[in-house]
């Protein structure tokens, strides 16, 4: 960065200095990301099938024996997002104004970003094969694996548009998702409804009417007691495709191995000064229970 790069700021006549600026909350934080630390360069997480449901034992003879079975790792690799930029002796010394070369919100910007596009594409590429989890199936399959043999499915087998009908589906779907042992624990429940910017009114309206939405019955909307969340996240790309966020746990995470952090280097054989920013992380998901998606 040179005093050409930056004219405007080199005298101090102007009323405001404005640019790109990010939100202090970021979009992915509410979609459903559970957020771990680790010192390792990577994780892993995994999957245990426990036993099933215990038999009727007729009289005098041997409990019936089962045993746990081991099932699918997720292993969680740390990759380094980092950005600078490097500003010249006579740019710093002559500028008015700090906004144009600002190290800490520029910096902190950039970093934020790479977290937005990174969590999106978990999203973005819900429905693609060559993206794959534990099991080497995409988040959003109609066929996962199960340890002992069998599979679940966390997708509409036929995609359906975001209406109630369809949240009123897939909550009853989600609820007959098994277990990983094959067996229904108590049943998911569905606590977020993640969408594109495109849809967030049509979601709104669906969770939230006091009487069914879009019909003349003078029924009440019984997805509005359910207390679920609708989740605007701009960065999607598709304006169709929608997904449900379950309370199954372990499901989305994002892993910090080194939160973002800044530096600053001079050097004097050309007099500039480098500033840079990094950080150390990785997402994806572990339980492919914690999403239900459709594709459209």
């Amino acid at each position: 960065m040179l005093t050409s790069n930056m004219k405007a700021s080199l005298k101090a006549t102007l009323d405001d200095v404005w640019g790109d600026q990010m939100k202090k909350k970021l979009a992915w934080e509410s979609c459903g990301f559970t957020v771990s630390s680790t010192k390792d360069a990577y994780v892993d997480d995994q999957e245990y099938a426990g036993l099933g449901v215990a038999p009727i034992k007729p009289e005098g003879a041997q409990i019936a024996l089962d045993d746990t079975q081991e099932g699918y790792s997720k292993r969680y690799t740390m990759v380094t997002t980092a950005l600078r930029f490097v500003v010249s002796m006579e740019a710093l010394a002559d500028k008015k104004y700090d906004e144009p070369i600002s190290k800490t919100k520029n910096l902190t910007n950039s970093l934020k970003m790479a977290q937005e596009y990174d969590a999106a594409n978990v999203f973005i590429r819900a429905f693609n094969s060559s993206y794959t989890g534990g099991d080497g199936l995409e988040l959003c399959s109609t066929a996962h694996l199960l340890p002992k043999g069998g599979t679940f499915s966390n997708e509409f087998s036929t995609a359906m548009s975001l209406s109630e009908t369809a949240v009123e589906t897939m909550i009853v779907n989600v609820g007959k998702i098994v277990s990983s042992n094959g067996y229904l624990l108590n049943g998911y429940n569905v606590k977020k409804l993640v969408v594109p910017r495109d849809l967030m009114f049509r979601a709104a309206r669906i969770l939230k009417s006091e009487k069914q939405n879009d019909t003349a019955n003078n029924a009440i909307n019984v997805l509005k007691g359910m207390g679920i969340e609708v989740v605007s996240n701009p960065y999607l790309t598709s304006t169709t495709n929608w997904f449900g966020i379950t309370d199954a746990e372990p499901g989305l995470k994002f892993v910090w191995r080194e939160r973002p952090k800044f530096y600053e280097h001079k050097v004097e054989d050309n007099l500039t000064t480098s500033y840079g920013g990094y950080q150390r992380y990785d997402l994806g998901w572990t339980d492919a229970r914690g999403v239900y998606g459709s594709a459209i």
